[in-house]
């Protein structure tokens, strides 16, 4: 008699588990909880356009020559509607990159060694492209290539 209760109470106390962990995974997964916040999705980009300028070459000038030629070639994203007004004003952006990066090559902040830092040099970029044709014009600057050329 003794080991049928047990039985019958280690029974009990299997199904009372078993039930309450089918109650619990049935809340968790397949009951919708209202209380729980949406995730809100960013705004979406707004359509952009490119717009290429000429290469842009500047010399690293060493203690007594120059040492080496550095080419940059940019393309500016820009947002669709203000593309007219960036391509206008091409020949500012140009002076502005090159001012920017004759500043960058002069302070060494966009050197790492002999080398150019690619994303200081865009980081520069973006600030004179912001300067020049405001900050609801320019979305990014895409660096498309950098060599430098030893003399």
């Amino acid at each position: 008699m003794v080991k049928a209760l047990i039985v019958l109470v280690l029974g009990i106390v299997l199904l009372g588990g078993a039930s309450f962990g089918g109650w619990f995974v049935y809340q968790k997964y397949f009951v919708p909880h209202p209380e729980e916040p949406k995730k809100v999705e960013p705004p979406p980009k707004p359509p952009t356009a490119f717009v290429r300028l000429p290469p842009l070459v500047v010399p690293m000038i060493g203690p007594s020559r120059v040492e080496q030629f550095v080419t940059v070639v940019v393309a500016v994203e820009v947002i669709l509607e203000k593309q007219p007004i960036v391509q206008a004003n091409q020949p500012r952006l140009t002076d502005a990159f090159l001012t920017a990066l004759y500043g960058g090559i002069a302070d060494q902040s966009i050197l790492n060694g002999a080398l150019v830092n690619i994303p200081a040099v865009k980081t520069k970029l973006v600030e004179a492209a912001i300067k020049v044709v405001g900050k609801d014009a320019v979305y990014d600057v895409l660096v498309q290539a950098v060599t430098q050329r030893n003399l």
